[in-house]
């Protein structure tokens, strides 16, 4: 009964730990990328557009294939406007993704990724923060092994923690929708 019981755990841990998945390639331990990023709020009755000064991101990732990623993705947004051009969001955004590697064959050049985001940014030039929470659907492409972009939809919700932003935003709850599309293309290593 012993050896059957730890024959069965050498199984079990071989199954959960071992490279049973030899045709499926891991994914590189960092990433370092390039976000442009344009931003128009809907609140903006200014008709203003906000440029990333600072359009980097960073990845690592774990896990056997290194499929589980923690990204960081800092904001400092100049806006472009006749009587108030200047530095206005600052803060960042950190992504936590899971990549789905053995949905689709090895050599397939598409992979679905899933994340979970958070951006907090505070607006010098209005005086408003904004917290972020959402989903980042999408898909990552392999165009050659050091080389992959993504594109992915970003649906969330935005909060104005104080009254001061929440009148700003026009909303008295705090609570607004949050809908943007985000693509980055970079080095793996």
């Amino acid at each position: 009964m012993k050896k059957t019981n730890s024959l069965l755990l050498v199984i079990f841990l071989f199954l959960m730990y071992g490279n049973l998945a030899a045709q499926h390639k891991s994914l590189r331990s960092n990433y370092v990328g390039l976000i442009p990023s344009f931003l128009v709020e809907p609140y903006d009755t200014i008709n203003a557009i906000e440029v990333n000064f600072f359009p980097f991101l960073y990845e690592f990732r774990i896990g056997n294939e290194n499929d589980i990623g923690f990204q960081i993705r800092p904001i400092l947004n100049y806006r472009f406007l006749k009587d108030q051009d200047g530095f206005s969001q600052v803060g960042g955004t950190l992504v936590m993704n899971k990549y789905f590697l053995s949905v689709f064959d090895d050599d397939f050049w598409l992979k679905p990724q899933l994340g979970v985001f958070y951006t907090y940014a505070y607006n010098r030039l209005d005086e408003i923060q904004t917290m972020t929470l959402g989903i980042e659907p999408g898909a990552f492409m392999k165009i050659s092994e050091n080389f992959s972009l993504s594109v992915n939809l970003q649906p969330g919700v935005n909060y104005y923690p104080d009254k001061k932003s929440q009148d700003f935003v026009g909303t008295e709850s705090g609570l607004k929708g949050h809908f943007g599309i985000i693509f980055h293309a970079g080095y793996n290593f």
